[in-house]
């Protein structure tokens, strides 16, 4: 075994063919944060510090950096330079700093001030902006002069960040933020954006954004333990914890434990949920900790041996097919031989937006040209939301992995929303502002009943959406067929097939067919007409006599029953007296 480990790092150091990769590029850091009235109540307890000095003690030693605070007037609160021990002290310094004072909330200003310098690309130069915000443009209380402003962001500033190569990074602190300017600014320039539903959670936000913006090469850890190999100049292990947790320790395999009171060498920063602890030069063999474990923990490497990846954006739709790659690279150069590359496994693990877990193996390209290069073809359709992917190269001896988030989303969003008579649908939709110009959308939807007809549905726009009221006759399935055109920032036309949603129809009796209805009630009844010449004038006479002389036998009749019913006459006391 011993000899196989040798082996492996034998072949790391003297591995001198592949291809060329250019020099790791340098970064430069530029932060923007938020510091207007309203984050009393976005952010009460300040916790915009703790995540600061977090990302102060992330930056990579020897990139370039700043912090500059805004609200009505931007504010550099860490001046911008090169990142090193008296740099970091005084960035945290300067995140004691933040505050929540300040007027209004000048996003144009605040890009201006902070990309100084950015005059024109720099290949050699990772440049990376990380904005942090409450709010909307808010210049003014005039709100001509915000929607002023709020296009030049869109326009001139925009236009100046995607000129000089930065990619922006942004996170919303609120449910006012202005999120599709902020989501906008990130897609345009191949950066990513965040919601961060809690102020609490601004540290791990802050982090992942750190991630995505300088893909660190990590070290999986398995459980808590995690090895660490001979080509490492430099680890740093990030633990988040609880409040009251205990504290973390750091045990190497044949040396004392590294704490907080027991450095040994190390830079420990610890602040408000997270210990972040970095280690020169770090023992070979495996290590452990002993702290509470989460599943954000990190523990990312300085090393000659890494691993890079390629195919998987920021976003994407549920249409597009990935085709994720692996490579591995010593001091610069592509590792290509067959007779290292065997001994590493190449591995992708996608975690969808369910939390569902798979993982695949990666297999090699087979091309010459891409000799050493590992792929694994995502082909399926995604669904919408967020999904994870952690690519990694496991040797036993050696681990390298790197993870990403990327967010599935078609730029148009669709609803279809059951009413309150079962059987009942909306149909809406409308286009994702930060991806097309809304404008210039056009629909076309089918609707496919339960026997399988098939008829367009005409839509209306009302309230910024298109929509339809969908009715059902069937019992079985209904399917919405989605099909639309718009035109997108960039001026492109895209044809996008939003594919099916389903629906739950209901059997409802035929109607009575209103013209048999209408026909019914105006039915009449005809009667004949009797012409004068034809009235037999002997007979209604004869009629007329008869009826009199009912009526008159009616009379005596009456008359005679009604004399019966009174009885005979009274008697006469008197005379009854004098007569006995």
């Amino acid at each position: 075994m011993r000899m196989r480990i040798c082996l492996y790092m034998l072949l790391i150091s003297v591995l001198t063919q592949g291809q060329l990769l250019a020099a790791e590029p340098r970064y430069d850091f530029r932060i923007v944060i938020d510091v207007s009235g309203s984050m009393k109540q976005s952010d009460p307890q300040n916790l915009r510090v703790p995540a600061l000095k977090l990302m102060n003690g992330l930056i990579p030693t020897g990139s370039r950096a700043g912090v500059w605070n805004f609200g009505r007037y931007v504010d550099m609160s860490v001046k911008w330079g090169v990142v090193n021990d008296a740099w970091r002290k005084q960035a945290d310094l300067g995140a004691d700093s933040i505050h929540s004072n300040a007027l209004f909330t000048n996003i144009e200003s605040a890009l201006a001030r902070a990309s100084v310098g950015w005059n024109k690309p720099d290949a050699k130069t990772s440049r990376i902006l990380l904005m942090l915000t409450d709010g909307k443009v808010d210049v003014s209380k005039d709100t001509a002069k915000n929607e002023q402003s709020r296009a030049r962001v869109l326009s001139k500033s925009l236009l100046a960040l995607k000129q000089a190569g930065a990619q922006v990074h942004t996170i919303a602190l609120s449910q006012g933020t202005d999120e599709v300017l902020l989501k906008q600014l990130a897609l345009e320039t191949g950066g990513s954006f965040a919601v961060a539903q809690s102020a609490a959670e601004l540290q791990k936000v802050f982090f992942k954004m750190f991630e995505r913006a300088s893909e660190p090469d990590t070290v999986e850890l398995n459980g808590r333990e995690f090895p660490i190999d001979s080509s490492i100049k430099e680890m740093t292990l990030l633990l988040f914890r609880k409040a009251g947790s205990a504290p973390a320790l750091l045990i190497p395999p044949d040396s004392p434990a590294i704490s907080a009171q027991k450095p040994r060498g190390s830079r420990w920063r610890s602040d408000q949920g997270y210990d972040l602890i970095t280690v020169k030069n770090p023992e070979a063999g495996t290590w452990r900790i002993d702290a509470e474990m989460d599943p954000d923990n990190r523990l990312m490497v300085v090393t000659d041996l890494k691993l890079q990846v390629g195919g998987v954006p920021a976003y994407s739709t549920p249409r597009d097919a990935l085709g994720v790659t692996a490579e591995l690279f010593n001091r610069d150069k592509k590792i290509s031989r067959n007779s290292f590359l065997r001994f590493v496994d190449f591995e992708f693990t996608h975690i969808d937006a369910e939390g569902n877990e798979v993982t695949h193996v990666m297999t090699h390209t087979g091309v010459r040209e891409d000799k050493g290069q590992y792929l694994y073809p995502l082909e399926q359709k995604l669904a919408e939301g967020m999904h994870r992917f952690v690519i990694s190269a496991d040797s036993r001896t050696f681990n390298r992995s790197k993870r990403y988030d990327m967010q599935v989303q078609w730029p148009v969003e669709v609803r279809v929303e059951a009413q309150q008579a079962p059987g009942i649908y909306e149909l809406k939709l409308r286009a994702r502002e930060e991806y097309l110009i809304p404008d210039g959308l056009v629909a076309e939807v089918d609707i496919e009943a339960a026997d399988g007809a098939r008829d367009s549905l005409a839509l209306d726009f009302w309230a910024g959406w298109w929509r339809a009221e969908i009715e059902t006759n069937q019992a079985g399935l209904y399917r919405a067929h989605v099909k639309v055109s718009a035109q997108s920032h960039a001026g492109e036309i895209q044809e996008i097939d939003l594919g099916t949603f389903s629906m739950l129809g209901v059997y409802r009796a035929p109607p009575v067919v209103e013209a048999e209805v209408a026909e019914a009630e105006q039915v009449e009844i005809v009667e004949p007409e009797i012409e004068p010449d034809a009235i037999n004038w002997v007979l209604v006479g004869g009629v007329i006599v008869a009826v009199n002389l009912s009526l008159l036998l009616l009379l005596v009749l009456g008359w005679w029953l009604l004399k019966m019913k009174k009885g005979p006459p009274e008697l006469d006391l008197k005379e009854e007296e004098y007569g006995a």
